[in-house]
């Protein structure tokens, strides 16, 4: 018989050298992995820290930027079971108001009188008109001064009236003379006269004659809400004015500023006498990763003003 001979065509693998790649293929492709894993788990990590930064640094942007226009001498800070809380009151515009002093002609002053009226001329222009769900404070110095505390609901405490319900506007022009000028000036109707002083007594005047136009108070809360709960930061808002500082939690409307929420300090300090104050925030929120517990912190101060 002839010998068989295969041409190069017919020619493959063995089995034993296709077990011999699939081993050493597998071998280089653990080694590759051992090498990529680090870096890849290094990029999530970074990835979650970043995201996490995202949150803090806007939810401290937030409330820096609400702070700031805060009504003077309304900012109050309560400790709880398990975070802080920080109120304040926020203020939508402000102006001169028309003195009894001033050369007001037919105009409307603000009445501090027993038998007060209950309708003021502004001098000048508003920034923003007030509305029926507003509030006007004079001369704010806050909890523990008389006829000066906007937080107040007791009578010759409380230096905050509500604008009038009208079925128009709340604001009507008056013309009168001022210094000797004539001019148009806004009317502005309250729903009572809060600032009237008995016969004999000091009344809560403006040095400036200045006034605020302000709004419900705001609070930002940072702490569980239920025993077992995660801690969170939340904004409150529309739960009235309370005279003494209380969570309000259940309260009023609320939103999520940030979750994963693993500690938050709140400060404020103001000095006897200081125009202004200094607010301390820090954030610290915590994620669990594939590899860790990868938490970041952020601060912020905020410079307010007290000058009522």
């Amino acid at each position: 018989m002839r010998p068989v001979f295969l041409s190069r065509r017919q020619a493959g693998f063995t089995l034993i050298e296709a077990v011999v790649v699939m081993l050493i293929t597998s071998i280089l492709a653990g080694v590759m992995v051992l090498f990529i894993r680090r870096p890849v788990q290094q990029y999530v990590d970074a990835a979650e820290r970043s995201d996490m930064t995202d949150v803090a640094d806007l939810a401290l942007r937030r409330m820096a930027r609400e702070l700031r226009g805060a009504l003077p001498n309304s900012i109050r800070v309560l400790a709880l079971g398990s975070g802080v809380m920080i109120e304040f009151i926020p203020t939508k515009s402000g102006g001169i108001y028309l003195d009894a002093a001033d050369d007001a002609g037919s105009g409307s002053p603000l009445d501090f009188t027993p038998t007060a009226s209950t309708q003021f001329n502004v001098v000048g222009n508003l920034s923003v008109l007030p509305t029926a769900t507003d509030y006007i404070v004079v001369y704010n110095l806050g909890s523990g001064y008389q006829r000066a505390d906007a937080y107040s609901n007791t009578a010759g405490s409380m230096n905050r009236a509500a604008i009038a319900q009208l079925p128009t506007a709340p604001t009507t022009t008056d013309n009168l003379t001022w210094n000797g000028v004539a001019t148009t000036a806004i009317r502005i109707n309250l729903a009572s006269n809060p600032f009237a002083v008995a016969a004999g007594a000091v009344p809560n005047t403006s040095p400036s004659h200045r006034f605020q136009v302000v709004t419900q108070p705001v609070t930002f809360r940072c702490a569980r809400q239920s025993p077992a709960g995660p801690v969170l930061l939340t904004r409150h808002w529309n739960y009235g004015f309370n005279p003494v500082v209380s969570d309000p939690l259940g309260t009023g409307s609320s939103a999520l500023l940030a979750s994963n929420v693993s500690a938050c300090t709140f400060n404020y300090a103001s000095a006897a006498n200081i125009q202004h104050g200094l607010v301390g925030l820090i954030l610290t929120l915590n994620r669990a990763t594939a590899s860790a517990n990868e938490s970041v912190t952020l601060s912020q101060q905020v410079n307010v003003e007290n000058t009522p």
